[in-house]
């Protein structure tokens, strides 16, 4: 009888600490999505939200209102392994876009306005 009570604690007990390992959360769920309105114009630009978490995939909209064409650009926008994140798109007068950024840059990403080859930082992207 003894055994028989020792031998259903032992069971229980290890079912117990199985539960309780199946209760852990998964590490592999992805982030969470935002978007981010970002509207051109001849005087600069308007985005909203200006910041986001970090391991957040930030989805941009951004329309251009002004007269003539623009390229709008968030953070490093060249394709070499030893820069930041970011990206650079052209928009042709009145035209919108949807660019797709996951962040897993921490800290603040320059926005940057310019046509015809300059460029002006006229706002920031704070990754927390």
């Amino acid at each position: 009888m003894r055994s028989l009570t020792i031998l259903l604690a032992t069971s229980l007990t290890f079912l117990v600490m199985a539960a309780a390992g199946s209760a852990q959360p998964q590490t592999t769920n992805p982030g969470e999505y935002m978007t981010v309105h970002v509207i051109v114009t001849d005087t600069g630009i308007k985005m909203s939200p200006t910041h986001a978490p970090r391991g957040t995939t930030a989805i941009f909209l951004v329309s251009n209102r002004s007269k003539s064409e623009r390229v709008f650009s968030v953070g490093d926008a060249t394709l070499t392994r030893q820069r930041g994140t970011g990206f650079a798109v052209k928009l042709a007068r009145a035209e919108r876009k949807r660019v797709q950024l996951y962040l897993t840059y921490r800290g603040a990403l320059p926005s940057a306005l310019g046509d015809a080859g300059k460029s002006k930082v006229v706002g920031v992207f704070n990754v927390t």
